[in-house]
């Protein structure tokens, strides 16, 4: 104890701040972002994936933010679905099929990717269908 007391009055302030920012880049290095799945809000480690399936646009959208439609399937959690974590819509709020998908929009930001849910093969598709019935109906 003693000696750690001596080291530390002896140290000048440019090596206390040499030692400080080495532990705080450590420390930095060791931190993990965790991230939760869309769809059953599993927190995913870096690495971890949602299984998703991406179209490109066609072409009319910017070079810096192209239109890009993906459809979003699950993490390994819960695609394929096991029952233990269920896939939830974040849009209606209602359980997706085994079947089951949810659409989304897709955006390039910096260095990574950022997405909008615009809803499940339920939610989405009767939305479509109305919109379609509508359009039939005048």
């Amino acid at each position: 104890m003693g000696l750690l007391i001596y080291s530390l009055t002896r140290m000048r302030k440019s090596d206390y701040h040499f030692l400080s920012n080495r532990m705080a880049d450590r420390s930095r290095n060791s931190f993990e972002v965790l991230r939760p799945c869309p769809l059953c809000k599993s927190m995913l480690r870096r690495g971890e994936t949602v299984h998703s399936v991406v179209y490109s646009g066609d072409g009319s959208g910017t070079q810096s933010q192209p239109d890009t439609l993906a459809h979003l399937f699950g993490c390994r959690y819960c695609y394929p679905a096991d029952g233990e974590h269920p896939r939830v819509c974040p849009v209606c709020g209602h359980e997706i099929g085994t079947e089951g998908y949810v659409v989304a929009r897709m955006f390039e930001r910096h260095d990574r990717k950022h997405i909008h849910v615009l809803g499940c093969t339920e939610c989405r598709g009767a939305g479509l269908r109305r919109a379609a019935s509508g359009k039939a109906n005048e």
